[in-house]
Order: structure tokens, then C-alpha cells, then sequence
């Protein structure tokens, strides 16, 4: 387990100290006024390497050693009307021998795009986020959470890209857009064992593994999608969408004596957006209506989403955004509660630290304390702290064993 860090963080020390030393003995004269050549400009290789080491903060163990690569690979046509953009990453982390290899790798995003006059085509694997981008969001269903490490950071999830036909179509009113995925979405259930692992779900597979019933769990690999018309005005914008779509993860569905069988449920959510821009303040709303929301079993009942949130900028770099969200519910308990960010920059824009969390009824919580250190354009420096809590049976509660204090180290190039 430790080896696995010791090298990652070796490789590391090295290309620090390299890239240090190169920064010091730079010749602030030496400027370089020779053009990019058409080639140069059309091809773009990019990447980083990162060790990722997070620590359980209440048991003697890690949650994640971390080793990655990953490279990005741009390209621009003479026209630059189109481009092409793909990436990938192999990783290695010794924390995770105990519930699957340590060893995963594979294809991250791979699109190309068609830019026309007033007409964009884009088609291949990709992230697409919609809805409020800082935050949480109604209708931000396009890529589904990757639950094997959902954490992204304490207010949004960590999404897998989809494989999606896209259209966007500028018109004199506002802008089009349509999204078709053929074979839906990405999805990806925590392994068993996993801290990431639900409790429910713990308990099924514990139970099959006795030869009490045999269960299923199934992903069904049939089309979704939705639309959206956006508007951008002086100071206001709004948007309205459409999605319809599977669940993230897999409900029960079926339920006898010897057979259990799990599987996404389809439903369709309507979402009406606005942003009003005020000074440096941004106010921001959305509004979301999902008939027939399924609870499992068969079982389903309306759902109503209000989100109303609120962002400033502060002096030169103070960020303050608070977000306030209820979850209403025809045949269920509510949800409610509210997101928050406060970050700062500081000795000269080298460091952004800060705290973002998130909060909820049953006494949920999930906060982030961070600090971001950039060396030079190349190294950052990371160190945050996270925890969790919530009631037993809530869906923040369900991972208040797995806090944890990380260190991680990225080289991009």
C-alpha cells in the first residue's frame, strides 16, 4: 500500500524539483518571438500526472493511493470548424486491493464537433453539464454520478462523460439545443466491500452471497435524452429543459421469495431556470416538476424542486455563493437544505483555500475545507479535509465513517 505512494510521490519530488529549478534559472529577457506554426496550432497535447492520497480520519486505514496519468488530445481543423477532443487515464491505487483491482484504466471523454454559422453538431462520449454549474442543480441529468467515489467536492458529484448526439441551433431569439443518448447513460454502482457502498444495497448482496435469493442487477442499455431553449440577456438569462430519462442508480423492482432484482426506472423532469445579474451579485433560480418520481417497487409520486441561490464577489477575490433547495414530495418526507462556498486567493493568486459544504434535514452534512498551492503553472499542491454526517438511513449519513484528510501532488503539461 505505501509503495504504491512512495513511487507516486518520487515521480513527483522529481518533476518538482525540475520544474523549480528550470523556473529559476529562466532568463526574464530571453523572450521568444517566433509564431506557433499552423501545425503547432491545430494539434493540442495535454495532461497531467497526480497522486491522490486520502486517509481515514476515525480508522487506520486509507480510503484511496492514487496514482494517475491522464492525457488529453486536442485537434483543430485549418477551417476551425472543426475539432476534435479526446481523453484518457490509467491509475493505480494500492487502498482499494481489499474490493477490486488496483489497477483501471480507460477512455474518458472522445468527440468531435462541427461549429457552422448559427449550427453546432457534436457526437462521442462527453460531459455535458445543465442547469446551475456551481452547485446543485435540477435538471443536470445528461452524465450520471460515477458512485464508485461520488465525492467531486462537498456540493457536486462526481459525473461520468455519456455517449450523445448534440445539436445546438442559434436563432434570432435564443439558442436550441438537443441531447439523444442511444444507449443512455454511463453508470457505475459501487463494488461490494467499497466505503462508497450503500447500506441497502451492502445487505442484498450479503444476503445473496448466502444463497438466500439470487439477485440481479441490471443496466439497461436503451436511449435517453432531452431539450433545452436558452435565452442570454443583458443581466438575465433564463432557460427552460426538458429530460427524460433512467434513475442514476438501480431501484428495486422485483421482489419474491428466491429472486431480487434491481434496475433503473425511467421518468421526465421539466425545469425552468433564470440568473439575474446585479452589480457583482448573481441571483439565481431554478424550478423543477417530475410526475411520477420513482420511490421503488413500483411505487412513485410527484416531486417539486425549488432551488434559489445567491453568488458575490468580495473586494478583489472573496467568492461567497449560498444555495437554498426543498424537495417536495406528494407521499414522502421533504427534503430541504442548502449549499455554501467561501473561498479566497492569496500571496498573489498562488493559493485559493476555502470552505464548501453542503447541509440537509435528518442532519446531513457534508463539508470541505481545502487549500489549492500552485507552484508555478505546472504544480499544484492540494490539502483538504472531509467530513460527513447525517442520521442513520439519510443519504449523506450513510457515509459519516469516511471522512478524511487528503494530500495530493498534480504535473500537468
Amino acid at each position: 500500500m505505501w509503495r504504491g505512494c512512495a513511487i507516486g510521490f518520487g515521480v513527483f519530488a522529481w518533476l518538482c524539483i525540475a520544474g523549480l529549478d528550470a523556473t529559476a534559472q529562466e532568463d526574464p529577457f530571453a523572450f521568444d518571438l517566433s509564431a506557433e506554426t499552423s501545425e503547432e496550432r491545430r494539434w493540442r497535447v495535454s495532461g497531467f500526472f497526480e497522486s491522490r492520497n486520502q486517509r481515514f480520519i476515525s480508522q487506520d486505514s486509507f480510503l484511496s493511493l492514487r496514482q494517475r496519468g491522464q492525457l488529453e488530445i486536442k485537434y483543430t481543423s485549418h477551417s476551425e470548424r472543426w475539432r476534435f477532443f479526446t481523453s484518457a487515464y490509467g491509475e493505480y491505487d494500492s487502498a482499494t486491493e481489499d474490493y477490486r483491482s488496483p489497477f483501471r484504466g480507460e477512455v474518458l471523454e472522445a468527440y468531435g464537433v462541427f461549429d457552422g454559422p448559427s449550427t453546432d453538431i457534436t457526437l462521442g462520449r462527453q460531459r455535458i453539464p445543465w442547469g446551475t454549474a456551481d452547485g446543485r442543480s435540477t435538471i443536470d441529468r445528461v452524465n450520471a454520478v460515477d458512485f464508485r467515489d461520488p465525492i467531486g467536492n462537498a456540493r457536486t458529484s462526481s459525473r461520468r462523460p455519456s455517449w450523445v448526439a448534440r445539436i445546438e441551433q442559434s436563432t434570432s431569439i435564443g439558442v436550441f439545443e438537443g441531447v439523444w443518448l442511444p444507449i443512455g447513460r454511463d453508470r457505475r454502482i459501487p463494488e461490494q466491500g467499497s466505503p462508497w457502498e450503500v447500506s441497502f444495497l451492502a445487505d442484498l448482496r450479503a444476503a445473496r452471497d448466502t444463497g438466500a435469493f439470487v439477485l440481479n442487477i441490471e443496466d439497461p442499455k436503451v436511449h435517453e435524452g432531452g431539450f433545452r431553449f436558452l435565452q442570454f440577456g443583458e443581466g438575465f438569462d433564463w432557460s427552460v429543459a426538458v429530460f427524460n430519462g433512467l434513475s442514476d442508480f438501480p431501484l428495486l423492482s422485483l421482489q419474491t421469495a428466491d429472486r431480487v432484482r434491481l434496475t433503473p426506472a425511467r421518468f421526465t423532469t421539466v425545469n425552468l431556470s433564470a440568473a439575474i445579474g446585479q452589480a457583482k451579485s448573481t441571483w439565481r433560480g431554478e424550478i423543477a416538476y417530475t410526475p411520477d418520481f420513482p420511490l421503488g417497487l413500483g411505487r412513485t409520486t410527484d416531486l417539486g424542486q425549488v432551488i434559489i441561490g445567491w453568488d458575490r464577489t468580495f473586494l478583489r477575490d472573496l467568492y461567497v455563493n449560498v444555495q437554498l433547495f426543498l424537495d417536495r414530495f406528494g407521499d414522502v418526507d421533504d427534503t430541504y437544505g442548502g449549499t455554501f462556498a467561501i473561498t479566497n486567493s492569496f500571496f498573489d493568486d498562488a493559493t485559493e483555500a476555502g470552505v464548501r459544504g453542503q447541509i440537509a434535514n435528518e442532519g446531513q452534512y457534508a463539508i470541505e475545507t481545502f487549500a489549492d498551492y500552485e507552484f508555478n503553472d505546472a504544480i499544484t499542491l492540494t490539502a483538504r479535509v472531509f467530513v460527513f454526517g447525517g442520521e442513520t438511513g439519510s443519504d449523506l449519513g450513510e457515509f459519516r465513517e469516511n471522512d478524511f484528510a487528503e494530500v495530493s501532488l498534480r504535473y500537468a503539461f
